[in-house]
């Protein structure tokens, strides 16, 4: 019987990584917000599970993230680099909206709604490319106020090192 229950849970889990693998960019992307954002906005402070960024999120933006934040006194990143918000409520999560998927260079770009209450909103464009046979998350900019945490910008992430050792 064990054995047999071993055999259902092992191949329950290759369908839902082979099923993640198959996801287009889009479906990825709902997947991850919609995920995040009731992690995001619990009322625990517990941080987004590792494993579960690294299935939607590209190895070196979570790296470059990492480095950052590692900055003490940092503001390269003001806000969470996924939201562009300093928190997030629940009750907002229902206005998410994922959409018009489409190819930009060697990946896709998605367009992200959320909610942002008070009946506001925030746009992002998400992009994506594929890691390991399932689309990933790289790139994230705010387009309602037209702005990109720079973790691209190694002048930018310099400078923050530096003043962080000269105390600044």
């Amino acid at each position: 019987m064990k054995r047999i229950f071993l055999s259902v849970v092992m191949l329950l889990a290759g369908c839902s990584s082979a099923a993640n693998q198959d996801q287009s960019a889009q479906e990825a992307t709902e997947s991850f917000y919609k995920s995040y954002l009731c992690a995001f906005g619990s009322d625990e402070a517990k941080p987004y599970p590792a494993d579960e960024l690294r299935k939607y999120v590209s190895a070196n933006t979570i790296a470059r993230i990492g480095a950052i934040q590692e900055i003490s006194e940092q503001e390269l990143i003001e806000s969470d680099y996924f939201t562009y918000t300093q928190d997030y409520s629940r009750e907002w999560i229902p206005a998410l909206r994922v959409e018009n998927a489409r190819p930009f260079l060697n990946g896709e770009v998605v367009q992200v709604i959320e909610g942002a209450g008070d009946g506001r909103s925030i746009h992002l464009e998400v992009f994506l490319r594929r890691e390991d046979g399932a689309w990933k998350i790289y790139r994230v900019r705010d387009i309602t106020n037209n702005h990109e945490h720079p973790i691209f910008n190694a002048g930018a992430i310099t400078q923050a090192r530096v003043a962080a050792e000269s105390g600044l």
